[in-house]
C-alpha cells in the first residue's frame, strides 16, 4: 500500500473477531460494595469483608483520625504508615518499635497487605506483568516496564523504570485496537484505592526495591503511569487519592512530574484534574488527527471530539512545564500514511500545545483485524514530524515492550476463567 493518502479518503476499518461497541459510559456499581463509603476523614478504605481498613486505601491523615476514633493513640498510624510505605512490611507483628502488646490489635484492625493474589510473568526483555486476582473473583494486569540509566551531575548513575497500573477492571470504552475492551462487560468496575496503590507497593516487593536511602538514585521503580487497563477519569476519585497516597512526603515520596495520567479524552475529567490541581503529568491517546478517523477508531470521540479535547489541553498545558504526551498507534493501511502524519503535526502546531507525541507500533492481540505498520512506514512517519521543526512538537517511536507476554500497550486483558468465577 502507498505511504500516503488524500486527506478526502474515507478509512474503511478491518472488520474485527473481537466484540465492539460506542458504548463508553463510567462503569455503574451493582451494589454498594464497589465504592468507597466515606467518612468524616474521607473514603474509608474498608476491605472487602469490612472487617478492617485497608491501609493502601487510606491517607495518613485519615489513618491518624481512623486511629483515635478506633481507641488507639494517633502516634500509632505514623508508625504503622511508615513500616509499610517507606519500609514495605506487610506483617504488624514484624513491626518492632510498636509496642507488642498493641500489635495484636492493630493487625485485626488494619490490613496493611495488598488486597489480591499476584502471578508473574516475565519477558525477554526483562519487562515484568502481574495477574492480580482480586477478593470478589474478578482480575487485572498490571506491568513493569524496566528504564534506561542517566547519570546525574556528579556523575551518579541513576536507574529509570516505570509501573503500568490499572484503574478499571476491563473498560467500558471498547476502542477497536485495545484488547483490554473486549472483557466481558459484566465483570467491569472501578478499582478500589487500595487496589490501584498496591499494584505500585507490589512491584516494589517483588522487585526488592526497598532498601534505598535515596528515593530515586537507585530505586527501579521511579515513575507510575495509569496506562493499564480502564479509562482513568472514569474512576476519577479514587485514582486521584491513589495519586495523594503514592506521594505522600512520609511514605513512598514519588514526585507529580514522575506520574502520568492517561486518558481516551474524557474532556470534564481533564478540567477537574485542572479545577483539583491534580499537579501530574496528562497523555492523551489520540491515534487519528481527524474526527472522522477518531470516532471510527474510538467512540468516545463523538462524544468528545477533537476540537473539545484539544481545548482542554490547551488549558491544561497553560501551565509552567505542562508539555502532553500524545500516544499515537500506527495501524498498517489505517491511521499510518504521510498525509496522517502531515495532519497529525498541523493539528498540534495550530494549537501551540507543548506536545511529546509518542509513535506506538501496533501490538497485535488474540481476535484482532489490525496489523503493525512496518518499520518502514514506522520511520517514514516519524521523519514527518521530526522535519516540521516546531519546537513545541516533539516526538519518539515507543517500540514493543512485553510482548512475548502480552504486557505491551493494548494488549492486557484477562481470560474468560476470571468472569467464569465472577458470573458462575
Amino acid at each position: 500500500s502507498s505511504s500516503s493518502s488524500s486527506s478526502s479518503t474515507t478509512t474503511t476499518l478491518p472488520t474485527s473477531s473481537a466484540p465492539c461497541s460506542l458504548k463508553h459510559e463510567p462503569p455503574s456499581s451493582p451494589d454498594a460494595d464497589e465504592f468507597l463509603p466515606r467518612t468524616k476523614g474521607g473514603r474509608r478504605a474498608l476491605s472487602k469483608d469490612k472487617k478492617a481498613i485497608d491501609v493502601m486505601g487510606i491517607g495518613l491523615s485519615d489513618l491518624r483520625e481512623e486511629m483515635v476514633e478506633l481507641g488507639q493513640r494517633p502516634f500509632r498510624a505514623d508508625q504503622l504508615w511508615k513500616w509499610v510505605f517507606q519500609k514495605g512490611q506487610y506483617d504488624v507483628a514484624a513491626m518492632t518499635d510498636i509496642a507488642k502488646a498493641a500489635r495484636p490489635s492493630l493487625a485485626r484492625l488494619f490490613r496493611p497487605r495488598p488486597p489480591f493474589e499476584a502471578e508473574p510473568s516475565l519477558s525477554e526483555d526483562g519487562t515484568r506483568k502481574w495477574l492480580l486476582r482480586l477478593e470478589d473473583g474478578r482480575s487485572v494486569e498490571s506491568v513493569y516496564i524496566p528504564g534506561w540509566f542517566l547519570h546525574d551531575e556528579s556523575g551518579e548513575t541513576r536507574r529509570r523504570g516505570a509501573v503500568c497500573v490499572s484503574s478499571q477492571v476491563g473498560c467500558t470504552l471498547k476502542c477497536s485496537f485495545c484488547h483490554t475492551g473486549t472483557m466481558d462487560k459484566r465483570v467491569l468496575r472501578n478499582l478500589r484505592v487500595s487496589e490501584i496503590v498496591a499494584q505500585v507497593m507490589h512491584a516494589k516487593s517483588d522487585l526488592g526495591d526497598w532498601d534505598h536511602e535515596d528515593v530515586y538514585a537507585h530505586k527501579k521503580v521511579t515513575h507510575v503511569v495509569f496506562m493499564g487497563m480502564g479509562e482513568p477519569l472514569y474512576n476519577y476519585h479514587n485514582v486521584r487519592s491513589a495519586i495523594r497516597i503514592l506521594t505522600e512526603n512520609d511514605g513512598l515520596r514519588l514526585s507529580k512530574r514522575r506520574i502520568t495520567l492517561s486518558t481516551s479524552g474524557v474532556v470534564p475529567g481533564i478540567y477537574k484534574m485542572i479545577e483539583d490541581d491534580l499537579d501530574v503529568l496528562l497523555a492523551i491517546s489520540l491515534h487519528a488527527p481527524d474526527n472522522d478517523l477518531r470516532s471510527q477508531l474510538m467512540g468516545i470521540n463523538r462524544q468528545f471530539p477533537i476540537e473539545d479535547l484539544l481545548d482542554a489541553c490547551v488549558a491544561f498545558g497553560s501551565r509552567p512545564s505542562k508539555r502532553i504526551t500524545f500516544e499515537y498507534t500506527l495501524l498498517n493501511g489505517v491511521n499510518d500514511s504521510l498525509e496522517h502524519a502531515r495532519k497529525l503535526v498541523e493539528m498540534l502546531s495550530a494549537r501551540q500545545i507543548h506536545s511529546f507525541v509518542n509513535l506506538i507500533p501496533f501490538n497485535p492481540w488474540p481476535g484482532s483485524a489490525f496489523e503493525p505498520s512496518s518499520n518502514n512506514r514506522v520511520h517514514a512517519f516519524h521523519k514527518v514530524l521530526e522535519d516540521i521543526n516546531d519546537p513545541l512538537v516533539r516526538s519518539a517511536v515507543r517500540w514493543p515492550r512485553g510482548r512475548d507476554i502480552g504486557a505491551a500497550c493494548g494488549q492486557l486483558a484477562t481470560d474468560a476463567t476470571s468472569a467464569a468465577s465472577v458470573l458462575g
